[in-house]
Formats: C-alpha cells, structure tokens, sequence
C-alpha cells in the first residue's frame, strides 16, 4: 500500500504511521488556531513577534501538504476503469471532509489576496479549527443524529416555541402599563427566553405578585423542557456511537475469510463477541504453556508460530490461531510473536464455545484446523 494511502487511512482501526500523521497534523491545526487567538491581544508581544509568523507560515505550509496527500490518496484508491484521477480529485474536494480541508487552507490565502484593518483575519484563521472535525466523528455523528431524530426533536421544538409564545403574552397582559419591560409581547419574549433556559440575566423580572407566580412556573417548565431535547440527542448520540462501533467491527470479520461463509445473522452474533486489538512488532501475543482463554484473528499483520524447537510457522491476514488450547481445553502448543504492527479480533473462550454451539459447521472447520496443525507440528518436531 503506498505511503500516502497509508497517511490517509481513515478507517476506525488505522495504522501505527496514520496515527502519527493524524496527531502531526491535529498539532499544527491546533498551534496555528491558538496563535491567531492570542493575535487579538494586543499587549501579548509574542503572538505579535517573528516566532508567531514563523508558526503560522508552517502550519499552513502542512495543512497545504496534507491537502496534496489526501488528493493523491484519492487518485490512487479510484477505480481506474470508471473515474478518471480528474473526477476523483474533484470528489473529493466537494466532499464533507474535502470541504473541511479547503476551508483549513482558505485563510491564509485569504490574508495574503484580501488585507484587511487590524484583526480581522482573525475571524478566517480561526476557520482552521474546523479540521479537527476530520480526525472526531463527533460532528458528522451529530448531524447522523439530528436527522435520525428529527420527528421527535420537531415536536420538541413545536412544543417549546408554543411555551416561549405562551409565557410572554401571559407576563405581557400581567405586567403591561406596571413594568417598563413588558411594553408588548416581543419585547416579553426575551424575558421568556432567559426564563424558560434558567438562566434569568435579571435585566427584566416581574414586579406584581401575579406576574411573580407565573415566572416560577414558567422556570420551572423551562428546565423540564429543555431536558426533552437534550435527552433526545444524548440517547441518538450513545446509539449512533454504538452503531458506528459495531459497523467497525462488522466490516473487519467480513474481511477475514474464516467468517466468509456465515450468514448475516451468524455474522452479527460473532460481531458482538469479538473485541479489537492492536499488537506492535515483536510483541509476544501468546506463550506456550500458558492457559488458553481466548482465539485470536488476524486482520492484517505477520505473526511467527514457534512450536518449540521446530521451524517457526508464519501466519498473515486472514487466519487464526489459539483454537487448540480453547477446544482442547489444553494449555498452548505454541508462543506466537508478532513481526510487524498487528490488527487482530480477540474472541474469548466462553464466547467461542457457545458461538460454536449453534454453528457446527464453524466448529467443524476449527476442529479440523486444530487436528491439521497438531499434525504439522508433530512432523516439524520428528
């Protein structure tokens, strides 16, 4: 996989180097947004100084780079037969995160085209921090939310308009020719409006006893009304995680061909089960003689099976290993290390008997699979 591909993974489980990147890039995101906001203080002469230019001269100088790979990227993961690298590129910069990346760039191009009095470039600088939103899925995550959501946050809404629309002509006709800030319902609605959030600025409070009643009541039915709505996205939002965690997990057991033969239910059974793990090179996975309590499933990877004074067997993307000590109830016939940076999926033994349970055909194969490695390794050994 070439480089920049790799730099560019944006995937739940990317690469060692893509981390790296990641973090590189969110550093310099970070470093030129705090400089254009400590710019606004004028006795601050560092952010005033050479040191702060210099700064900004090599954030922008990245997010430019990493704008040039995220468009090689594109063009070479197309499909060569179907889309030309023009029409890639240009999917991908009309994109969400395309659009993100652009607007990252845009300010400083911006300065230089457009100068401007003072601190105005200020407000486009700060336009940067935007690029966060690539490396979190908190905004994209939000917007799946509100749109999954939107029949229950409109009645939500429907009913605090009629309760803002409500109090202030209620406050209106109690208050009207007594209390100066009450001279017609628009100008209530602000009152309204600090009351129903409970957050009562103090500039506008009724005076008459009636009005005073009535202000309680609105306070109160303001703090359970705003609680619907935040209930309503924080519930969408824990779902949407849990649903992107197990789309993760669904498209990794897809990739590995031991699972390309179940069906979508038995698919979403083992889904649920297997947990993702990272191991580094030269990482010891498992060792021989230990107690098996778990099976392991290489995602991508390469990983040596020493069996102990035999010739180390080498295992890569797609196979298995650990099922012997599990079915058997035995301890490990063999210490697998990894030899490069590891994806793997863990599936413990107590999940693996009952999967096996309902699917013979799964614990056939990996019976098979252990007799067959049992059998190699009493070979090497002779």
């Amino acid at each position: 996989m070439p480089l920049v591909v790799r730099l560019a993974e944006s995937g739940p489980f990317p690469t060692r180097s893509a981390v790296m990147y990641r973090f590189f890039v969110a550093g310099m995101v970070i470093l030129a947004t705090l400089v254009e906001v400590l710019r606004t203080v004028p006795d601050l002469v560092v952010a005033q100084g050479s040191l702060a230019l210099a700064a900004e001269v090599a954030a922008q100088f990245v997010l430019l780079a990493d704008l040039g790979v995220r468009c090689a990227a594109t063009v070479i993961s197309r499909d060569v037969e179907r889309e030309s690298w023009r029409t890639a590129v240009w999917r991908y910069l009309t994109s969400f995160y395309g659009l993100i990346d652009l607007f990252a760039v845009l300010p400083f191009f911006v300065e230089v085209a457009v100068p401007g009095p003072g601190d105005w470039d200020a407000l486009f600088g700060i336009l940067r921090f935007l690029k966060l939103a690539r490396f979190s899925p908190a905004l994209e995550t939000l917007a799946s939310v509100v749109r999954r959501e939107a029949r229950p946050l409109q009645s939500a809404a429907f009913i605090l308009v009629t309760m803002l629309l409500g109090s202030s002509t209620m406050l209106y006709f109690l208050e009207r020719g007594i209390n100066p800030n009450f001279t017609s319902i628009p100008a209530t609605m602000w009152w309204s409006v600090a009351t129903l959030t409970t957050v009562g600025y103090g500039d506008s409070v009724p005076v008459t006893g009636l009005g005073k009643l009535a202000g309680g009541c609105v306070a109160m039915l303001g703090i359970a009304m705003f609680a619907l709505p935040a209930s309503i996205l924080a519930t969408g939002f824990a779902e949407e995680m849990r649903r992107r965690d197990f789309l993760a997990v669904w498209r990794m057991v897809a990739r590995v061909p031991f699972f390309s033969s179940l069906d979508a239910d038995h698919i979403a059974e083992i889904t649920n089960l297997l947990r993702y793990s990272s191991v580094a090179p030269g990482d010891v996975v498992i060792r021989i003689g230990e107690v098996g309590d778990r099976m392991y499933f290489i995602i991508s990877g390469l990983l040596s099976a020493d069996f102990g004074g035999a010739d180390p067997a080498l295992l890569s993307d797609g196979d298995f290993f650990g099922e012997i000590a599990v079915l058997r109830d035995t301890r490990r016939t063999a210490t697998v290390t990894a030899r490069s940076r590891c994806q793997l999926l863990v599936l413990d033994a107590a999940d693996l008997r009952r999967f096996i349970t309902n699917s013979p055909k799964v614990a056939e194969v990996m019976a098979q699979t252990a007799r067959d490695r049992l059998g190699e390794q009493a070979a090497r050994v002779e």
